[in-house]
């Protein structure tokens, strides 16, 4: 995550939660970031706007303990599980939500989707970046793992290891979650795919 996240965020980035997420803002405005890890993406969104309230959610001891003792003022964490998530907050109060490469390693995202209906106002945005469905040959060529399915002598470890990733990051696909949005009360406003079909940006507006 440390290694990878100024390419994942990049200003390609940026310029879209610009176009697509920062009208929804209001003049304090509160954002949540889903699966937040260490805490680089709250640190990246108080630095363009310290005016926000920005509140990350993350349920691995691990990534909290990462976090460290030196995030801005305006930012917190709660510890949470998304799969039965309960914030904290009054109905109606975010502004903008984010969750970057964590829905799929969700069993369901259902109750999570309903209890971010709840909490966002509405006109509210959610932005989702992560793995959506792809045909197995793509992943494997895209992982460099096609001589991983190929190779007789490849050990059964290693071709578990392989087809166990590829059935986390093929999950849902951009179907999926588009249906699952509208069901949670949720209008897709923008969604496109990238990396022969294996990642999707989305944006989901709460209706």
């Amino acid at each position: 995550m440390l290694d990878g996240f100024a390419k994942r965020f990049d200003e390609s980035f940026w310029s879209e939660w610009q176009q697509w997420v920062e009208p929804a803002y209001g003049a304090n405005p509160l954002i949540l970031d889903l699966g937040s890890g260490p805490g680089l993406f709250l640190r990246a969104v108080a630095a363009r706007h310290p005016a926000a309230r920005i509140i990350g959610v993350e349920c691995a001891d691990y990534m909290l303990n990462a976090v460290g003792d030196d995030l801005p003022a305006n930012c917190e964490i709660i510890s949470a599980d998304l799969h039965n998530l309960q914030l904290p907050l009054e109905g109606a109060a975010v502004d903008a939500v984010m969750a970057s490469v964590v829905i799929h390693e969700m069993v369901q995202p259902v109750r999570m989707f309903r209890e971010l209906a709840r909490v966002m106002r509405p006109g509210g945005r959610f932005y989702i970046v992560d793995w959506v469905r792809a045909p197995l040959e793509v992943y494997l060529r895209a992982q460099e793992a096609v001589e991983t399915v190929r190779n007789p002598d490849t050990s059964i470890e290693d071709l578990n290891n392989t087809f166990n990733h590829f059935g986390e990051h093929n999950r849902f696909s951009r179907e999926d979650l588009i249906y699952l949005l509208n069901q949670a009360g949720f209008a897709v406003l923008h969604s496109t795919l990238l990396r022969e079909g294996r990642m999707t940006h989305l944006v989901a507006e709460r209706r």
